[in-house]
């Protein structure tokens, strides 16, 4: 512990340096140009780049620009021309430093925790949050974070209008469109200086330039003559002093103005309405002098007000944020009133509930799916009601929601409030699918369960239910801790057993990986596998990278799941989902990601969906095994069914059996291609490999798949399974 404290230490102190230096700069050169440099050159890529998923990092993150300016409104503005010219890596390398020992400061708060495994869990679970607040943006991909900001604007669209004065559909619209217009002035700048660096002789290039700028002064002949003999000699040193100078512009592209603004939406909205939008988001140069600067890497003011009112009009070098920002901006402007506040708060519930209902019924054809079950515990003499329970063959999947938002003190690692807030978003609805799981599970009869409508009941009968699947399902993202529960069952934030808790996982999340994975056995199979995962290893990592991981090899890894030594790093494993999320919403065509398998196995399981009684259980059973592992059932195959129609066999029928899956987690598979028997002797023979399957006590379940070589059908003839298997494996 005494190593850590020492590095918070000396961190912290290079970060009291660093800070100084850093407001030094603001005083010798205009903020706004250093902000808009650093947003330009270092947090810029060109379109298809990935700079993450390429190193594995960000050298320059883009929320080192949103420290930025907001350390800029501390003081008042620096009028000032004066480009950074040499000490361009300086600035660079302080800006990065200064965020680097700020982050390793954390490490102070050691000090304050119990010297024990608990008190050193709860370090790391606080570490977690915060660390997300710091670094991680974009809860979704753009396009799910746009449709979410404008459902939720939609919701209140006429309460918001008439208490704040605007609709609030129009003010999401508007703060959206406004990324788009800073593009097209990223582009045409860029554009631009790419031009006059094409030329090819010195009056092209300044020709060029100042066509392109037209701000610029026009130089005469013999000034630019004077130029060339007293300043640049050649024509290289001309396009550097002139990229150099065209630099000073760059503030121009993240400043609006009303009129732009308004041309930009081709008046569709009022100009008052577009000022009095920017006003309510906007700060002024020394608004923040005040502010506890340490609350600004936690807590950043320009999150709710992102803009700069300046005398041109409105800044920001933050436009990466605006879809991120979209709900909490609507939300902050929701809270100023109380009654507006309660009717949106009660909207925005029923808005998750129908979302994810919705959800599950376009994934799950084949399903029930009952919302709104009434339901009394006889445990705790309680009335409770069921926001999802999704029927289909012997699975029930029990869904639980919760809207709730992530506070600032939470997301600034505040232990009560950190752990208030995962008791609320977390804890809560998993607790709540539990318990309705249990209620089913201790009460196997047919339930005839009342709903808000008068007219509706859910029948459910749990008898006929052998596998759930309990799920809690939030609105907000929680990253690496939402999807982690061994986290804060180690932090103490509960004293549940993993058992007792379900997982949670975001609706943006789910509905990406409802959107990759192609079957509803897939679906079934990722959740109710995910679950043992999370129990069994012990891994870093949000939702989506854990996801990824699972489309490598649908989480079957062997004895590595139950080694507790082992310990897997997923972080950035969903950035190989990027290049199709992000090309669906862009309308490119990218390939989509898929669970590895082979060919015939994705044929074999299509088959086996379309019309095969128990058919979950089958695929179940065939999803168990890795890509690696079909290849060799598929060889074996092969070759028996040659030796087969060759006759190069010593008995009759012939069968062969594979042993899938580790001890604790063993299933039974077997191919059975035959020719020439009858429809009676053919299900006997079935029925014998099923028994001899049945006799390894460790297998949890027996699946044979027969071939009639005299029709050659494919992908199978027939398939079979034992009504034994026990699937699921238990969580410790």
């Amino acid at each position: 512990m005494g190593v850590f404290l020492e590095l918070g230490a000396e961190a912290n102190k290079r970060f009291e340096n660093e800070y100084v230096e850093l407001l030094n700069y603001f005083k010798e050169y205009d903020p706004l140009y250093l902000c808009s440099f650093c947003a330009y050159y270092f947090t810029s890529s060109e379109e298809g780049i990935d700079e993450e998923a390429i190193k594995g990092y960000l050298e320059f993150p883009q929320f080192y620009v949103e420290i930025l300016q907001a350390f800029s409104l501390m003081a008042e503005r620096t009028i000032s021309a004066k480009p950074l010219h040499e000490k361009v890596e300086d600035f660079k390398s302080l800006v990065q430093n200064l965020n680097q020992n700020q982050s390793i400061g954390y490490y102070k708060l050691i000090k304050n925790i119990e010297q024990n495994e608990n008190g050193l869990n709860e370090f790391i679970l606080r570490a977690d949050m915060m660390l997300h607040t710091l670094a991680v943006r974009n809860w979704a991909y753009v396009g799910q974070m746009k449709t979410i900001n404008q459902e939720l604007a939609f919701l209140i669209s006429e309460d918001f209008k008439r208490v704040i004065g605007f609709n609030s559909s129009d003010f999401i619209e508007v703060f959206s469109g406004l990324v788009n217009l800073i593009e097209n002035k990223f582009n045409a700048h860029r554009n631009n200086t790419r031009l006059f660096i094409q030329q090819k002789n010195y009056n092209d290039v300044f020709n060029t330039y100042e066509k392109s700028f037209d701000s610029v002064e026009k130089q005469g002949e013999k000034q630019r003559e004077q130029f060339r003999e007293k300043i640049v000699k050649n024509l290289k040193a001309l396009k550097v002093f002139l990229l150099e100078h065209s630099d000073l512009f760059l503030s121009d592209i993240f400043t609006l103005n009303i009129e732009e603004i308004f041309n930009h939406f081709e008046g569709k909205y009022n100009k008052v309405d577009i000022e009095y939008m920017l006003e309510n988001l906007s700060l002024s140069f020394g608004e923040l002098s005040e502010i506890n600067k340490d609350f600004v890497f936690l807590d950043n003011p320009i999150h709710s007000k992102p803009f700069i009112k300046t005398e041109d009009g409105y800044f920001s070098s933050i436009p990466h944020m605006f879809d991120h920002l979209g709900v909490s901006l609507l939300e902050s402007l929701i809270w100023t009133d109380v009654k507006l506040k309660n009717i949106y708060l009660e909207k925005k519930g029923k808005y998750l509930e129908e979302k994810v209902e919705l959800l599950f019924k376009s994934s799950f054809p084949n399903a029930r799916v009952l919302s709104g079950s009434k339901w009394y515990c006889p445990m705790d003499k309680k009335d409770y009601e069921n926001d999802l329970i999704v029927l289909i063959e012997e699975f029930a999947i029990i869904v639980e929601c919760k809207s709730g938002a992530i506070s600032s003190s939470a997301k600034r690692g505040a232990p009560d409030r950190l752990f208030r807030t995962m008791k609320d978003l977390v804890i809560s609805p998993s607790e709540q699918a539990i318990r309705f799981q249990n209620f089913l599970k201790n009460n196997p009869k047919e339930h005839l369960f009342t709903t808000k409508s008068s007219e509706v009941k859910n029948k459910v009968d749990s008898s006929k239910i052998k596998y759930f699947v309990p799920l809690g399902v939030t609105l907000s993202h929680l990253g690496n801790i939402g999807c982690n529960l061994k986290k804060l069952i180690k932090a103490n934030v509960v004293s549940n057993k993993l058992e007792e808790l379900a997982p949670s996982i975001s609706y943006t999340d789910l509905e990406v990986i409802f959107e990759i994975l192609s079957s509803q056995s897939e679906k079934i199979h990722y959740l109710s596998r995910r679950r043992e995962f999370e129990a069994h290893v012990e891994f870093n990592g949000d939702e989506i990278d854990l996801f990824a991981f699972y489309l490598d090899n649908g989480f079957n890894i062997g004895e590595v799941e139950y080694n507790d030594t082992t310990h897997f790093d997923f972080t950035l494993k969903s950035k190989e989902l990027d290049p199709y999320m992000i090309g669906k919403h862009r309308g490119v065509e990218v390939k989509k990601p898929i669970l590895k398998k082979t060919k015939y196995w994705q044929d074999l399981l299509d088959k086996i969906e379309l019309r095969t009684k128990n058919w979950l259980i089958n695929s179940f059973i065939l999803l168990n095994l890795p890509e690696q592992d079909q290849k060799e059932y598929e060889r074996n195959l092969k070759i028996l069914k040659k030796r087969i129609l060759d006759g190069k066999v010593e008995k009759k029928y012939n069968y062969m059996l594979m042993k899938v899956g580790v001890e604790r987690r063993r299933y039974t598979l077997a191919g059975f291609p035959y020719k020439d028997i009858d429809k009676v002797t053919r299900n006997n023979l079935i029925n014998d490999i099923i028994a001899e399957g049945l006799e390894d006590e460790n297998s949890r379940g027996v699946l044979v798949i027969g071939y009639d070589l005299n029709y050659n059908h494919y992908p199978y003839s027939v398939i079979a399974g034992s009504y034994e298997s026990n699937l699921f494996d238990d969580l410790s």
